[in-house]
């Protein structure tokens, strides 16, 4: 089984939502990517848009192709529905090291209110994994004017 690496930075990064999707998911580091921005888009979720000096903050999971296929269905990609699609980024780990992963972008880049609640379980995965309190605050106060 071949595995591969997700920089997930919305919903994904919760433990417990991961385990029922992709049961094969391993945890292997908080990650930053370097020159995008969170957006929670017109849909209520999350997605990430290009600007320079930005960083978002994450979770690299391990998963195995499997797991990459669920994921897929669940975010639209692949099936017709063109909610989400996947492109690979350079993924900066805490302990410095570089490496690639993929992510979803949201085909909807227009920024809007989050779905109730949504952004509870974002906001906890970035305390529970120790994200820079600025970018926490960032979360906590999302909006979309001047967010």
């Amino acid at each position: 089984m071949s595995a591969h690496y997700y920089f997930a930075y919305g919903s994904n990064m919760d433990a417990t939502q991961m385990r029922q999707r992709c049961p094969h998911a391993d945890f292997v580091s908080v990650g930053t990517i370097s020159d995008w921005r969170f957006r929670i888009n017109s849909r209520g979720v999350a997605t990430i848009v290009p600007e320079d000096g930005s960083a978002i903050h994450g979770i690299v999971w391990r998963i195995s192709k499997a797991d990459e296929q669920t994921l897929d269905r669940y975010e639209g990609v692949g099936i017709g529905i063109g909610l989400y699609t996947k492109t690979t980024v350079e993924v900066r780990l805490r302990d410095g090291a570089r490496f690639q992963a993929f992510l979803y972008l949201a085909q909807d880049h227009h920024p809007g209110p989050a779905r109730p609640g949504y952004m509870d379980g974002i906001v906890a995965a970035a305390l529970s994994n120790g994200f820079p309190s600025e970018y926490v605050e960032e979360l906590r106060t999302w909006s979309p004017i001047g967010g």
